[in-house]
């Protein structure tokens, strides 16, 4: 396990029926990526206005270590094959690399 304190964080909603994208990611995406070496979990708000929304994060060893992403997630076709099956279900992807305050080595 990592411990970069440093996390690619993306939002999104489901444009599917509900528990579909659900299913899509506990089944197939993150057994996937995290069989390629991912550390990465997926949140749903429980209770929220309007639509409910998605948290992907993924943990990143340093900002260049993000690099490697797409050769890891999508370098064969089956990750393209997910990848694309997944941006298929999804609307309003919002995209965040975000950091612990409290690791060490990490503040300003």
């Amino acid at each position: 396990m990592m411990s970069g304190g440093m996390w690619h964080v993306e939002t999104f909603e489901s444009k599917v029926a509900p528990g579909v994208l659900e299913a899509f990611f506990k089944e197939e995406l993150l057994p996937y990526w995290r069989s390629r070496g991912f550390n990465v979990k997926v949140f749903v708000t429980q209770y929220s206005l309007g639509p409910a929304q998605f948290w992907l994060l993924t943990e990143l060893e340093s900002m260049g270590s993000f690099d490697r992403w797409p050769e890891m997630a999508e370098g064969e076709p089956r990750g393209r094959e997910l990848m694309d099956r997944a941006v298929s279900m999804m609307q309003n992807v919002r995209a965040s690399v975000v950091r612990d305050l409290e690791m060490p080595g990490h503040g300003r």
